[in-house]
């Protein structure tokens, strides 16, 4: 008797977990005023957050479907599908705390999202394309990381100028318990390396560039890189929009 009663109770909680709403998730977990969203509608299991505010980037839409049992213990654990015109992709996150964890992740960003839209040569179809396979965040401390990033607006940018450039490639990974992206990319017209930090709050840069082409010196000025001897150099850091 007493084992068929707690079969039953079982069978309830999760019968009720699976109807819960999930605006009252959201609301339990802090609401608009900590995930700085629109509105949000449908189940756990089959559930979209409009105008979701993503470290200072508004989302238009994301769907998402929450894993019951992490949320006994009062943590969120989802997968995801973004549904924006600059912003698209899909992957698995979990929220524990201060603890973030994310992994089979592919985002495609727009250069818009980065700050690039006012650059002559610029079409707007360029995009960064990340593959995010496990990422381990505890608060700022970066425990675990690995991904790739690869971007051809730079091959594009020069296209436009008929030089080849090249196609950008980096690697995500912890480097003194920070997430850091290693970039590089090379062509006869424009060679480029660098590294960004990311923090919860914003991110840093140092990005080295070389070029024997006059007409692309002028674009590099005009991305904010300065020329430093024989190289252009652009170092500097900036806080997520709010």
């Amino acid at each position: 008797m007493i084992l068929r009663g707690g079969l039953f109770l079982v069978f309830i909680l999760g019968w009720l977990l699976a109807l819960m709403p999930l605006k009252g998730v959201m609301l339990a977990a802090g609401g608009a005023s900590a995930f700085g969203y629109q509105d949000v509608f449908g189940t756990i299991w089959s559930g979209r957050i409009y105008g979701l505010n993503l470290n200072g980037e508004r989302v238009d839409e994301i769907t998402v479907s929450l894993e019951p049992l992490p949320l006994v213990t009062g943590q969120l654990s989802a997968d995801w599908r973004i549904s924006d015109s600059s912003l698209r992709g899909s992957g698995h996150a979990s929220w524990a705390g201060d603890r973030v964890t994310a992994r089979d992740t592919a985002l495609d960003v727009s250069v818009y999202r980065f700050g690039f839209g006012d650059i002559p040569g610029l079409t707007g179809d360029e995009s960064v394309r990340i593959s995010l396979l496990e990422l381990d965040m505890r608060g700022d401390v970066c425990h675990r990381a690995v991904g790739d990033v690869r971007s051809d607006v730079l091959a594009q940018l020069a296209e436009s100028y008929g030089f080849t450039g090249p196609v950008l490639e980096g690697m995500l990974t912890c480097i003194d318990e920070r997430l850091a992206l290693d970039l590089s990319g090379q062509s006869d017209a424009l060679d480029l390396t660098g590294r960004v930090y990311f923090t919860r709050q914003g991110y840093e840069w140092d990005l080295q560039a070389e070029t024997s082409q006059g007409e692309l010196a002028d674009v590099l000025s005009l991305m904010g890189l300065e020329r430093d001897g024989a190289v252009w150099r652009h170092t500097g850091s900036a806080q997520y929009a709010r």
